[in-house]
């Protein structure tokens, strides 16, 4: 069976019995394989965490989030604009703990997606999911990062690839930029704010 853009086809097919009345994070889960290896950077309070549990039934889930207070960015949900200071994120943190601690499935990691990727062997994720900081240098080391921690054939998706107008779109062109340095630029699909990489 030919394997290659596998993910597109199910995008339009999804797309043709849905129409464009699901949101585009829901659409993008659909097309996710059930039982998974997976992982969520960024995770915030969690609200999409649970729509990758319900929708996709992962084996394994794993939540990366250092729920760190960053002042360095304050129109950020986690620098000022949201939680106001650390311990705000600590009691986002522990709202997170408590929401999934009865899930054997889901783990959580506190701390940087830098550090805690390298926890993981190489080739160990079936995808991963970025919504972590939108700044161009952290997509582009979390998409770096995750190349050698995703299978041949998997995916590195994430969210907001049209945010940041004011900024110069540093998801956009973090992402382009990522593709063209490792020529998968015929891999890449956008869906909605969605971006979908497949290896």
């Amino acid at each position: 069976m030919n394997t290659d853009n596998l993910i597109p086809r199910a995008i339009n097919k999804i797309k043709r019995i849905l129409g464009l009345q699901t949101d585009s994070r829901t659409l993008f889960l659909k097309t996710m394989p059930h039982s998974s290896l997976c992982a969520e950077i960024g995770v915030w309070k969690g609200d999409f965490s649970t729509q990758i549990k319900t929708v996709t039934a992962p084996k394994k889930l794993h939540l990366i989030d250092p729920w760190e207070f960053q002042s360095e960015f304050p129109d950020r949900m986690y620098g000022g604009d949201v939680a106001k200071n650390q311990l705000d994120m600590d009691n986002i943190y522990e709202g997170v703990r408590k929401r999934f601690e009865n899930n054997p499935n889901i783990f959580i990691h506190r701390g940087k997606s830098e550090k805690v990727l390298q926890e993981f062997e190489d080739a160990y994720f079936d995808w991963v999911y970025i919504d972590g900081n939108h700044y161009y240098e952290y997509v582009l080391k979390d998409l770096r990062l995750c190349l050698s921690k995703v299978k041949p054939g998997g995916i590195i998706a994430g969210d907001d690839y049209k945010w940041g107008e004011k900024e110069g779109f540093p998801v956009k062109r973090a992402v382009q930029d990522f593709v063209k340095e490792n020529t998968l630029e015929e891999n890449l699909q956008i869906l909605g704010s969605q971006f979908i990489i497949q290896l």
